[in-house]
């Protein structure tokens, strides 16, 4: 009975046998093409991933290109900073206090032990730079006294003006890559801690100055593997290394002496600007706008106070007064009257008016300095005579001559050079005035008008640039320049890439009889005894010009 029982069972545990076999067989399977797909058809994007786990990339900092006045004179370089860097985990209390006594002298104010260890959290593993921009001596004390893996002296490249603030609107400076730039910015090479021109011509040649970054990989220790077996060639496609490429050189127009000189000459005005041109080709030789700012506080570490201070300045630092504020011209735009007059035939230089110090119209008075007497055309302007461009102003159709010869030489558009969202000015036409009816008490356009537009007040408003260039026409036979500041580009080892020849991007054809009469009329205002200027005179160069005063 038990031989028979046992025989029967035997059907069912072959068939169980079978069945675990053919489990069996199918996990082996299972297993040996899961094996196969990922060693034969992943297996290069699996080692890939091994090799990243095990491979470093090194950004090689490019060196930003340098700025140079037209005689090579550096304006704007590179020079080494030395930043203090620790890791908290590695610092203890009395190390950190040998750290802060050691750098007492310096302008940041570095917070006690308790308040790091607050700030730093739960990141004690990493780096934090506690200082910048410290001196050698710091760096070589710190070298020596501090006996600790905690601390360390990094060196990086900062933007560095040995000249201050001379021309510091026109270099402009840098600061650090917000993140919402670089979102925007990521594929153009930009990464956190990297810094953008922000400003002046650091901001409009940005692409040229920054370079290009490099790169080098390497392998990093991890366990069971030693570096110095394996060839990094085998783990990655590619180059293993990428030399960066130095930002290109900018030499400039500006001669940096006739800069400082033309900065000394304002020293004793809290606000100003000034252009000087080479009138033969419309190079811009100096800018200066006061008051200025100092462009390596600017591109390092620009402490709140600072800050504060600059930002509240009533009279505004850093706005540049040559390109990016306007003005009513005042006198200075009798020449343009003038001209317009000549021109169109509406005067001859010799015929006169008698100054009595005002012109009535209507019920009001349009008034004068003083009583000049009889004036010409040229003792009006020797004399800045308002009551001779008023009556000039009355004749019919004037209005509409004097913002034509405006708009002739350049008034109320940008000038082209493109630098610090340089403004156009404005000068109002006839239309203009009708169309501001509605907005004031005035009647539309009326007499009194042509009269301010004559003598450069109303709504009139230019630019100092703007200006520099209305005389440089002048003096050169009608010759409106676009101005010019690049006078080439170079690389690192100089090599030209690009120069920049005088544009001229106008040629009034204006008569010879009006621009000598003009002409002679300015030398006169710095040089006869009547002229307004003539205490600006020298006796060692002729010089010509026109004084101006807005209300």
């Amino acid at each position: 009975m038990e031989i028979a029982g046992h025989n029967a069972e035997l059907p069912e545990i072959r068939r169980r046998t079978r069945y675990f076999a053919l489990l069996v067989l199918l996990v082996f399977g299972a297993l040996g093409t899961r094996l196969f797909f990922l060693q034969v058809l992943e297996g290069d994007s699996f080692y890939r991933v091994t090799a990243d786990s095990v491979i470093r990339t090194e950004v090689l900092p490019a060196v930003r290109g340098e700025i140079r006045d037209h005689r090579g004179r550096v304006l704007a370089t590179t020079r080494p900073a030395y930043n203090v860097q620790v890791v908290p985990s590695r610092l203890d209390h009395a190390t950190y206090n040998q750290l802060l006594k050691i750098l007492a002298d310096h302008d940041e104010d570095l917070p006690d032990w308790d308040t790091f260890l607050a700030r730093v959290g739960d990141k004690k593993d990493r780096p934090f730079i506690v200082a910048s921009d410290v001196s050698r001596e710091t760096m070589a004390q710190l070298e020596t006294s501090m006996d600790s893996r905690g601390v360390t002296v990094r060196t990086e490249a900062r933007r560095f003006y040995p000249n201050g603030a001379i021309a510091a609107h026109t270099l402009g400076y840098l600061n650090e890559v917000s993140g919402e730039e670089l979102r925007t910015l990521k594929d153009e090479g930009y990464r956190p801690g990297d810094l953008m021109g922000r400003t002046g011509l650091e901001k409009q040649w940005e692409p040229y100055l920054r370079g290009r970054k490099g790169l080098r990989k390497y392998v990093v220790p991890r366990r069971g593997i030693d570096p110095s077996t394996i060839a990094i060639s085998d783990l990655v496609s590619g180059p293993t290394e990428v030399a960066p490429v130095p930002g290109e050189n900018l030499v400039l127009t500006l001669d940096i002496d006739v800069q400082k000189a033309a900065d000394r000459s304002l020293a004793q005005y809290k606000a100003a600007a000034a252009v000087v041109l080479d009138v033969k080709t419309g190079r811009i030789l100096a800018m200066v706008s006061r008051p200025g700012y100092d462009p390596n506080a600017m591109s390092g570490s620009l402490s709140s106070e600072a800050a504060a201070r600059l930002y509240s300045d009533p009279f505004r630092p850093l706005r540049d007064r040559c390109l990016s504020d306007t003005f009513n011209p005042g006198s200075t735009f009798k020449a343009i009257s003038a001209i317009s007059a000549l021109e169109e035939g509406v005067i001859t230089a010799e015929e006169r008016t008698k100054c009595y110090q005002f012109v009535q119209v209507g019920r009001r008075r349009f008034r004068c300095t003083k009583g000049h007497g009889v004036v010409n055309l040229q003792h009006a302007v020797i004399q800045s005579c308002n009551v001779f461009f008023y009556e000039l102003a009355m004749r019919p159709g004037m209005m509409g001559r004097l913002t034509h010869y405006a708009a002739m030489l350049g008034l109320g558009v940008p000038t082209g050079l493109g630098l610090n969202g340089e403004q156009a000015g404005f000068v109002p036409t006839e239309d203009w005035h009708r169309q501001q009816e509605p907005e004031t008490s005035q009647q539309g356009f009326m007499i009194g008008h042509a009269l301010n537009t004559a003598i450069g007040e109303g709504a009139t408003r230019v630019t100092p640039m703007q200006m520099a260039l209305v005389y440089a026409t002048i003096a050169t036979d009608g010759v409106l320049w676009l101005p010019q500041i690049i006078e080439r580009i170079e690389t690192n080892d100089g090599r030209v890439v690009e120069e920049f020849e005088p544009r001229v991007r106008n040629h009034l054809t204006l008569g010879a009889d009006t621009l000598t009469t003009i002409r002679k009329a300015l030398v006169g205002v710095v040089n006869n005894p009547k002229g307004t200027a003539y205490k600006a005179r020298s006796t060692k160069v002729l010089v010509a010009g026109k004084t101006g005063t807005a209300q």
